[in-house]
C-alpha cells in the first residue's frame, strides 16, 4: 500500500478507527480529508493518536442540525473545491495521488474526479443514504458494501453501479472487526453488582438520519442499573479507546446504530433505540445480543424487547457471555484497497 499515494477521507470518528492501520502503512506522502467535528478534532489532537503525521485538510461539514440548505450548499461547493484543488497541486508537484477510499462522505470523489484521480473507491454500510449513493454514482470507479446489504433499500444503486460498470465488491466480513479486537468469553460472575450500562445519545443532524433518530432517555429511569451516558461530541479522555472499552460494560443502550454494532461485536448485549434500518444489524437481530426498539411509547413489543435485553444483561453480569464469530475483515479490505 506504501507504493500507491492515497487520500483518505476522515468523516466519522468510526471513519478514523476504520482507516488509521491503512494509513500507518500508507504512504508517507497519503492525504488525509478530516472534517471540523469535536470528536475528529479530540481523536486528531490526542497524544494516544496512531495517526502518522500527513498532509491533513480540515474541511466543514455540509450538515448539521442548524445548517440552512443555502449553507450546506455553499459548505458543500468549497469543500469540493478546497480538495480538487489540493489533489490538483499534487499532480504539478511530481507527488500526485494514485487513489481516493471515502466512507459514507462521497463529496470528496468529486474532487478526486475533478483531479482526474484513477481509482475512486466508495464504501458504504449505509443503504439509505440515498444522496451519497446518487454522488458515488457519478464519481466512483468501485464501491465496497457490506454482508447482507439490503437491495430492498438502497433506492436501486447497486443495480445502478452495475448498469454504469462500477466494480461492486461485496465484504464476506464486518466492518468493526478491521478495529476492535476479538471478545474473550467472560466466566467470572460479579456477586452483588449493579449492572453497568453504557448509553450512546446522538445529536443527529446528518444527511440520512433525521428521521432514525429516537432518544432513549425515557428508559433509563427505569432500568434500576448503573448508566454512565456518552454524548456525541462529548470530550473523553481517551477517544480512540471507546470502542474497546465497551467490552467493559455489562450492556450496551445506543441510539447510535454504529455503536451498537461495535458492542454486538464484543459480545455485549445491546438494547438499539432507532428507526434506523441497515442490512448489518438484521443479521445480529434474534442472535441474543441485539434487541431493537423504534419507540419508547410503553406497549408490548417495548416491553418484551426490553426484558430480553435486561435478562441478556443480567447472564453477561453472571458470568455467562455469548461466544461471537470474527473475520478478517481488515486483510479482505487490505486487499481490495492495494
Amino acid at each position: 500500500m506504501g507504493e500507491s499515494p492515497t487520500c483518505w477521507v476522515l468523516d466519522h470518528p468510526a471513519h478514523m478507527q476504520l482507516f488509521h492501520k491503512f494509513i500507518q502503512s500508507g504512504s508517507p506522502v497519503d492525504i488525509i480529508v478530516a472534517t471540523k467535528r469535536a470528536e475528529i478534532d479530540a481523536m486528531i489532537d490526542s497524544n494516544s493518536s496512531p495517526l502518522p503525521n500527513r498532509h491533513t485538510l480540515r474541511v466543514k461539514r455540509p450538515v448539521g442540525r442548524r445548517v440552512l440548505p443555502i449553507q450546506r450548499e455553499i459548505r458543500a461547493l468549497r469543500r469540493i473545491r478546497a480538495v480538487s484543488l489540493l489533489l490538483k497541486r499534487r499532480n504539478l508537484t511530481g507527488k500526485p495521488i494514485d487513489k481516493i477510499v471515502v466512507k459514507g462522505a462521497a463529496l470528496e470523489l468529486i474532487a478526486a474526479k475533478k483531479a482526474k484521480i484513477p481509482q475512486r473507491i466508495y464504501i458504504t454500510d449505509t443503504e439509505v443514504n440515498h444522496l451519497a449513493h446518487g454522488i458515488a454514482l457519478s464519481s466512483a470507479t468501485e464501491v465496497i458494501i457490506t454482508p447482507n446489504w439490503r437491495q430492498d433499500l438502497d433506492g436501486g444503486f447497486i443495480d445502478d453501479c452495475n448498469s454504469n460498470g462500477i466494480r461492486v465488491h461485496k465484504l464476506i466480513g464486518e466492518l468493526p472487526h478491521v478495529y476492535l479486537s476479538q471478545p474473550s468469553i467472560i466466566r467470572d460472575v460479579e456477586e452483588g453488582v449493579v449492572p453497568r450500562i453504557l448509553h450512546r445519545s446522538l445529536k443527529g443532524g446528518g444527511v440520512h438520519d433525521k428521521d432514525e433518530l429516537v432518544s432513549a432517555e425515557p428508559l433509563i429511569s427505569d432500568l434500576g442499573m448503573e448508566v454512565t451516558t456518552v454524548a456525541e461530541n462529548q470530550l473523553i479522555n481517551d477517544p480512540w479507546g471507546l470502542p474497546q472499552e465497551i467490552s467493559e460494560y455489562h450492556g450496551v443502550l445506543s441510539e447510535s446504530v454504529t455503536l451498537a454494532h461495535e458492542a454486538v461485536s464484543l459480545g455485549v448485549p445491546t438494547l438499539l433505540v432507532s428507526k434506523a434500518q441497515r442490512g448489518f444489524l438484521d443479521q445480529h437481530l434474534g442472535g441474543g445480543l441485539l434487541f431493537r426498539i423504534d419507540t419508547t411509547v410503553k406497549g408490548p413489543v417495548l416491553n418484551n424487547e426490553v426484558a430480553a435485553w435486561r435478562e441478556a444483561v443480567q447472564m453477561r453480569r453472571r458470568g455467562d457471555s455469548l461466544a461471537v464469530g470474527w473475520s478478517d475483515c481488515y486483510t479482505e479490505l487490505k486487499q481490495i484497497l492495494q
